[in-house]
Formats: structure tokens, sequence, C-alpha cells
């Protein structure tokens, strides 16, 4: 199997018992089988969600570390080759967030099947022929 673009929602998903569902433990075994690629922006969004789950009590002190040095052990490539007139454009055309055009950019250029939770990434991605990973 190919690896698969993950986003951070999905990722969150399986590092906070309390967002759990099939889909992002289905990916989360993908991702230890066959490896995953993230935009470059991926590791802050995931250490800033963990961040504010301890701050809210969600994670005892120190956790929020522990699971995002976990991510560390797996095999996801950091993809720092993206191309931001092409990501601007795909922001624009499916009113996404520059950040969220980043992984359909990084799953059209590296054409992979994209794993999100995110509905209007999903949306946009369907609508640019990327397929979507599902459990």
């Amino acid at each position: 199997m190919s690896p698969i673009v993950l986003d951070a929602s999905v990722t969150i998903g399986w590092l906070l018992e309390d967002e759990q569902d099939t889909l992002s433990l289905s990916v989360h075994r993908l991702v230890q089988h066959d490896g995953a690629v993230v935009p470059q922006h991926w590791r802050f969004e995931v250490a800033n969600t963990l961040l504010v789950a301890e701050r809210r009590g969600r994670l005892g002190p120190s956790v929020a570390r522990q699971r995002l040095h976990y991510l560390d052990d797996l095999a996801i490539e950091i993809d720092a080759d993206s191309a931001l007139d092409h990501t601007f454009s795909l922001a624009a055309d499916h009113y996404l967030s520059f950040y969220d055009a980043l992984y359909l950019e990084l799953a059209t250029r590296r054409q992979l099947d994209l794993a999100t939770l995110d509905n209007d990434l999903s949306r946009a991605a369907r609508t640019a022929g990327v397929d979507l990973t599902s459990a």
C-alpha cells in the first residue's frame, strides 16, 4: 500500500480518547503499517491542539508531550515542497483555509488518498478528484 496524506483532525482523533472514532482509529492502523505524508505545518497544528487539551484539563500534565513524541515513532514523512501558488488557488477555489488547502495540494501533487475528518476539506477533495481514506 501507499502512504496517505494525514491531516491533524484525524491525528487528534487517535491521540485524544474523547475524540476517537472508527475512521481515526482505522487510519492510525494504516499509518502504523504504510506510513503517511504531511505538510510542514501538521506538527504545529497537532502540538497546539494537544497543548490546548492539556490546558483545558483533557490531558494530564506531560501527557500531551508524550503523545506528541509518540508521533516521532511513526513513519510520517514531512513534505516541504508545497506549491504555494497552487495552494493559494485551491484555498480560494474551494473556500478553504490556506492550512487545509496544504493537505489538498499535497494529496493532489503526490496522487495520494487523503485522511480527514474536516467536512469542508472532504468536500473540496471530492470536487478535486482526490480519494478519501475510509474506515
